[in-house]
């Protein structure tokens, strides 16, 4: 599933939530967590940079911290999570990058 989020602007430093919950079975919980960024379109040399620290794990919710960016690149964002059952599930959102 993906989703398309807000312009950020290069200056801001915020954190992402990716919730899984509403996929859990019964029982189930988040045991492991990575995310990733590549470029949708404009011009960044390391789209990576955007991560900003590790991925932290809260109830069925995968939060990251981000910052930076190039005003006018898009970037994608995925999150796969591995549950206590074994599976992994993945979530992505569009994040547009633009100067206020």
């Amino acid at each position: 599933m993906s989703t398309t989020w807000p312009a950020k602007d290069p200056a801001e430093k915020l954190v992402c939530t990716f919730d899984f919950s509403p996929e859990l079975d019964a029982g189930e919980t988040l045991d492991a967590a990575t995310t990733s960024v590549t470029l949708l379109a404009g011009s960044d040399g390391n789209p990576s940079a955007l991560l900003d620290g590790a991925v932290q794990i809260t109830g069925g919710a995968v939060l990251q911290s981000f910052s930076g960016g190039v005003d006018g690149a898009t970037y994608l964002f995925r999150c796969l999570a591995t549950l206590s059952s074994g599976r992994v599930l993945a979530l992505a959102a569009t994040l547009p990058v633009r100067r206020a």
